[in-house]
């Protein structure tokens, strides 16, 4: 089995020329506000010390020109359901949850209350501009 170290110790020996004190106050969140980040302070951009992963996000997001970054704003499909929580009145919540359980009894082929509102939902959003 492996020897158990302290997050401190594992950090310093595994990123060459960090300061200790520095990884001490961040790991138990200390002085945060004074300090700046570990990467920031001891590693440069032309550094071969840093890791690549590293290196490879600051020259990219750098040299990427600003039409890309616009283009990246544009709508996105998501896969999947998305959760959404909303808060209804007594009297609303209570109206849907007892037609969403009338429907289950009576054999219907749209019952859940997910499904019941977004059926209402969606002609509301359609009819607003809000939905193609």
């Amino acid at each position: 089995m492996a020897e158990r170290r302290s997050l401190t110790s594992a950090v310093t020996s595994s990123v060459p020329g960090v300061d200790p004190e520095l990884v001490r106050s961040f790991v138990t969140q200390n002085g945060l506000a004074e300090k700046s980040s570990i990467a920031s302070t001891k590693l440069q951009p032309g550094d071969e010390s840093a890791e690549p992963s590293l290196q490879s996000t600051t020259t990219t997001s750098q040299s990427r020109p600003k039409t890309q970054t616009a283009k990246r704003k544009c709508r996105s499909v998501p896969v999947g359901l998305i959760p959404v929580t909303v808060r209804l009145r007594p009297e609303v919540a209570g109206a849907l949850k007892r037609a969403s359980l009338e429907r289950e009894l009576e054999g219907e082929q749209v019952f859940t209350q997910q499904d019941l509102v977004e059926q209402a939902l969606e002609p509301w959003l359609k009819e607003n501009g809000f939905l193609d």
